[in-house]
């Protein structure tokens, strides 16, 4: 089974972690591994650019995470795919523009999931 996961992970102290939800408007499931807002799928037929959509959340916000000492530096998006056969990925441009525009890093990390 094919697992493809995005995370937007915030660089902050566990002190900010409800503010940072409270800017970004996203709420993670829990704040055990520091503050992550994660995306699942599984089996993923269509494509959607959850980056662009990861993005959105923080567009006009960097000002008000900044208060919390909190710089574009200190923000990732994560993909972590698992795969069966062949690990294959393809971005739009002008996300990938974005992403490097606002100096946010990109993380890649596959697996090889196996067959079930």
């Amino acid at each position: 089974m094919e697992i493809l996961t995005y995370e937007l992970r915030i660089n902050t102290e566990e002190k900010f972690y409800e503010n940072v939800s409270s800017i970004v408007e996203l709420q993670p499931k829990s704040y055990k591994y520091g503050w992550i807002y994660e995306i699942v799928f599984e089996e993923q037929k269509e494509y959607y650019d959850i980056i662009a959509k990861l993005l959105d959340s923080l567009e006009g916000k960097y000002e008000k995470l900044q208060e919390l000492g909190i710089e574009n530096n200190d923000i990732s998006i994560w993909l972590i795919y698992g795969y069966n056969n062949q690990c294959n990925m393809e971005f739009e441009p002008s996300t990938l523009e974005r992403v490097g525009n606002k100096g946010i890093k990109l993380c890649i990390s596959c697996y090889e999931a196996g067959s079930e």
